[in-house]
């Protein structure tokens, strides 16, 4: 679906966009970013809870991470962290750093969060 598709008549107006985005963000959200969430372990949910939250749809050291998330040392992020990465759903863009392989996926939790 389009905006146009949701517009009640021409021009399309800020409503009409905005009820468009809200579509779309539930599209995406019960599609693509569902179904990656439905994959994770709760271990794994924990560590990218901390992701979206210390990321910001960036990247977050593994060291924040584990200092977020109350862990004593880095290597107890390990077995999460790997698994994560088997599944396509962070990637390490470089040693030492975290991220998500989608973007928006940290918005997405945050939502989840939040509700």
């Amino acid at each position: 679906m389009h905006v146009w598709d949701i517009a009640v008549g021409s021009p399309i107006t800020l409503n009409d966009v905005e009820l468009g985005v809200a579509f779309a963000r539930n599209e995406v959200d019960a599609g693509l970013y569902r179904s990656r969430w439905g994959r994770a372990t709760a271990a794994q949910r924990d560590l990218i809870r901390a992701l979206a939250d210390l990321g910001q749809g960036g990247a977050a050291s593994i060291a924040d991470l584990t200092h977020a998330m109350g862990k004593r040392r880095v290597t107890d992020l390990s077995v999460s962290r790997s698994e994560l990465i088997k599944k396509g759903l962070v990637y390490s863009p470089e040693r030492g750093l975290l991220a998500f392989t989608v973007p928006g996926m940290n918005d997405f939790i945050n939502r989840l969060t939040d509700a």
